[in-house]
């Protein structure tokens, strides 16, 4: 008969080992004997218990047990091809290889896992110590057995750094269409910690799970991007119905072009009953360029009863052209919106090369007000003073009015409005 027992310890850092201790009493073996891998109870107890293997990587950072439980239902994990690459008699040890197979569990279509993968892949930068195929992720996995002198004890763990094995939390977690925590599960004392900073950093451990070991980012996905975020702007404000957290959050691409947008996401914690809570958050929304989100957010009061909400200015320039917009962000409807995106300037003279083209440029600026009138509205207009040229038009400057559409959560352009076609 064979006896094994297993034990388990957690990852610590890169350079942590996670121990499997085997014993395994075998018959007629000696404890001079070197391991070999190729025992079968040493594979099986190995194939058995993967999922233990790198349980403490899933767990890294998660400390809602929901989430950890929908984390290790993102892949079904397995070790093939278990083999001895070598041994040594004098210290009892032997090295050895397999294939550490982390399978997408079934849903939606193979060809789009397997996109999002090698994405993920890449800009995680594992892609050159892992294979995709289909949906699953494939790398070869390295451990040590050490026989103890006495007790047969055999002690199995990484033999070297893995990329995928510390990784796979990050890819468990972006993977999943559910990342970050459920609306309004959060530390119910949020308002009450020390300060602004203690208030948020604590948000996006939360929100986005705690930074990533390799890179120092807490890593989001949208699309097929991967980005770093962090807090651009925070504050506490005291309103008639209690304190309330505004928070917004932006990621930098990790790999990106200039079409490539950054990521903004926008949350409001209020006290419910004395417990803090996310009342609503925002879409996670793509904008910006070069892999940059707009950063110089500022909190704007945009209505009556403390409507508080956030602009920002985002610039772009390519091949001749600039522009620069003013956008808001607002609470409406239980859910943070993108309000507004009004240019502030546009300019694609350098984008001319003959007098017909000049005939058609434009260049053209305009400045934008919040005007707090009537007082009562639950948003105030926008408005926007236009003047210079637009394709080859002068505009006569002129102030517009804006005003807020319930129906589609945004400000909308009154008629006339003389920026009517596509800045391209």
């Amino acid at each position: 008969m064979k006896l094994e027992t297993l034990r388990f310890t957690e990852f610590q850092g890169l350079r942590s080992v996670l121990t499997l201790l085997i014993v395994a009493i075998l018959a007629g073996c000696s404890s001079q004997r070197s391991p070999d891998c190729n025992y079968p109870s040493v594979i099986s107890a190995i194939e058995r218990n993967v999922n233990q293997i790198v349980e403490s990587e899933l767990s890294a950072g998660i400390t809602e047990p929901t989430l950890l439980a929908s984390a290790r239902k993102v892949f079904q994990l397995h070790v093939e091809g278990i083999r001895t690459t070598s041994t040594d008699a004098d210290s009892k040890k032997a090295i050895c290889t397999g294939i550490l197979i982390a399978s997408l569990n079934p849903s939606g279509d193979k060809s789009d896992n397997q996109t999002s993968l090698r994405n993920l892949a890449k800009n995680l930068g594992v892609a050159d110590a892992v294979q995709v195929n289909g949906g699953e992720l494939r790398t070869e996995i390295h451990f040590a057995a050490v026989n103890a002198p006495d007790t047969n004890a055999l002690t199995v763990g990484l033999s070297e750094h893995n990329p995928l094995v510390h990784r796979l939390a990050t890819v468990a977690r972006l993977i999943s269409p559910e990342s970050g925590l459920p609306i309004g599960v959060i530390p119910p004392n949020l308002l009450e910690l020390p300060d602004i900073a203690t208030s948020t950093t604590v948000l996006l451990d939360q929100v986005y799970g705690a930074a990533d070991k390799s890179s120092g980012c807490r890593l989001v996905s949208a699309g097929t991007d991967v980005y770093c975020m962090q807090i651009a702007h925070s504050a506490i404000k005291k309103t008639a119905d209690g304190k309330r957290l505004y928070a917004v959050a932006t990621g930098r691409a990790i790999s990106s072009a200039h079409v490539t947008p950054g990521l903004v996401e926008a949350f409001i914690v209020d006290d419910k009953g004395g417990q803090a809570r996310v009342a609503a958050k925002s879409p996670r929304l793509q904008m910006g360029a070069w892999g940059e989100a707009p950063s110089n957010w500022k909190l704007k009061l945009l209505g009556a009863k403390d409507n508080w909400g956030w602009t920002a200015k985002d610039h772009y320039q390519q091949m001749g052209f600039s522009i620069d917009e003013t956008i808001f962000l607002g609470l409406h409807e239980e859910s943070i919106h993108k309000l507004a995106q009004v240019p502030t300037s546009y300019d694609d003279t350098g984008n001319c090369e003959d007098k017909k083209c000049e005939r058609s440029m434009s260049a053209f600026k305009c400045s934008v007000h919040i005007e707090p009138l009537p007082s009562s509205a639950a948003f105030y207009p926008l408005l926007v003073t236009v003047n210079g040229r637009y394709k080859g038009k002068v505009i006569n400057s002129k102030t517009w009015k804006m005003v807020f559409d319930d129906r589609k959560h945004q400000y909308v352009y009154p008629p006339g409005w003389p920026l009517d076609g596509k800045l391209d």
